[in-house]
């Protein structure tokens, strides 16, 4: 047995990533206009440590793009409900868009 078989992937959770992705849709790309941003890109992969979402933002001002990425499903499972990762991922950005 491979070692890997046991992580997270995104085609084992692509019903959690559709949600998380639903969330973070309705909710990032209106707080972003806030700021004059745009979300340009929503991603997931997966590694050995689980799946993870990264966010493009193009910011005004700015010629390359923002990137951020988390891990929202680790090695054990989801540690929570879709939309609340995705809420929390959302919140997140927002906030350390704030700090820039």
């Amino acid at each position: 047995m491979d070692a890997r078989d046991d992580v997270p992937t995104v085609a084992m959770y692509q019903q959690y990533i559709e949600e998380f992705r639903s969330e973070v849709a309705d909710s990032l790309p209106s707080e972003l206009a806030q700021h004059g941003a745009t979300l340009t890109a929503l991603s997931f992969f997966d590694n050995e440590d689980g799946v993870w979402v990264a966010a493009k933002v193009e910011l005004p001002g700015q010629q390359e793009p923002w990137t951020r990425s988390r891990l929202i499903i680790p090695e054990q499972g989801p540690d929570k409900d879709a939309w609340l990762a995705g809420t929390i991922f959302s919140s997140a950005l927002i906030k350390e868009l704030d700090t820039r």
